[in-house]
């Protein structure tokens, strides 16, 4: 593999071809091979390159189903050029980038450039990664989508891939990004998640609301310290129910600080999990302007024959005079991805909606 800068390989944000050009050079095939018309899509190609494979077709141990496969047909009289459309349909909900960067690892891609976006949906990706094949260098760009089913529950998630070689990608870089960007859904939701969403509204200790994914079941645990509020979501992880979050709001006494708040509750772990209360590190949430702060911390819980390896993650914030203390506790992404990108993107839907429902 070539060691390589970012300067080295275009990253255009958007096409700079005028109307006229694209019309003389590219045209707009329209997909609707399958019965399934939440399937259906129309994307934007070079005149070169023309579909070679439109039946729904299984790519072997990704999990995926190309529904489009188009290439230069005449590669020796212009630069080579392919573009792929796969789904997978996946049943909860969970960030489209998350998704994304997990094909891309089981597919050996190294990532050389990306971004994100932001919607209520989640979070999403367009990247441009390198991959050797034998003694070829090939150059693509990712971009992913997702779209409530209409036909079933939970949403398909889709791989726009546009690739070239090494050599070539300096010409076609912006072919590339008009390929992936041009992609639209004939049929697409106003709704984009997996999930519906659910409501906790309560008056106490103060008044809190937020949202959780509808697949997750709550409950509101018994304390004993007054003026304490604590909610556990469980979910189904290995074909059982576990608790996987635990909520605890607050109004303290006293002024407080995040790492006392975390320490204090805290404790109640430390001797059935034998560890200590993290450190905490100030974050950023960008679609929760409410939050007035919020730390992050995490430690590991592994089994004495490391067979078993989870993750403890804590959120600790306030919201005026109301504190909050979040927990969750999920697998390595690389050991049970879909368990950890489902756990984390329903503590997400939760920090970013909680008295706050303008945002998720």
């Amino acid at each position: 593999m070539n060691n390589i800068s970012q300067s080295q390989f275009p990253f255009p944000k958007q096409v700079s071809y005028s109307i006229d050009y694209q019309k003389e050079h590219f045209w707009r095939c329209v997909y609707t091979s399958t019965s399934s018309e939440a399937l259906h899509y129309k994307i934007v190609l070079p005149l070169q390159v023309k579909p070679v494979l439109t039946k729904p077709t299984e790519i072997e141990g990704l999990g995926l189903t190309m529904i489009g496969l188009y290439r230069t047909l005449k590669a020796e009289e212009t630069p080579y050029m392919e573009v792929t459309v796969a789904y997978e349909a996946i049943g909860n909900e969970m960030n489209g980038s998350d998704w994304l960067y997990h094909v891309l690892n089981l597919m050996g891609e190294e990532i050389i450039n990306k971004r994100t976006f932001f919607s209520e949906s989640g979070e999403y990706a367009d990247v441009l990664t390198q991959k050797m094949y034998g003694t070829e260098n090939m150059i693509a760009r990712y971009r992913v989508i997702k779209d409530s089913g209409t036909e079933s529950e939970g949403a398909n998630f889709f791989l726009i891939k546009a690739t070239c070689h090494e050599e070539n990608y300096a010409v076609l870089s912006e072919n590339l990004l008009q390929s992936i960007d041009w992609f639209t859904l004939i049929h697409e939701n106003e709704w984009k998640m997996a999930e519906s969403l659910k409501s906790i509204n309560s008056e106490y200790p103060e008044p809190l609301s937020f949202y959780y994914p509808a697949s997750w079941s709550v409950q509101q645990e018994e304390e004993d310290v007054p003026g304490l509020s604590h909610y556990s979501l469980a979910h189904i992880t290995g074909q059982k129910q576990k608790k996987m979050i635990n909520l605890f709001f607050m109004v303290p006494e006293k002024k407080v600080t995040a790492q006392f708040v975390s320490d204090t509750l805290f404790q109640r772990l430390e001797n059935v999990l034998h560890v200590q209360s993290p450190e905490l590190k100030q974050a950023v949430n960008k679609r929760n302007v409410r939050l007035d702060q919020l730390w992050t911390g995490c430690v590991e819980l592994n089994s004495e024959d490391k067979a078993k390896r989870h993750i403890l993650t804590v959120h600790v914030g306030s919201v005026g005079s109301l504190w909050f203390y979040f927990e969750q506790i999920s697998p390595y992404a690389e050991q049970r991805f879909y368990d950890w990108a489902v756990i984390k993107r329903a503590q997400e839907i939760i920090l970013n909606s909680l008295n706050n429902y303008d945002h998720l």
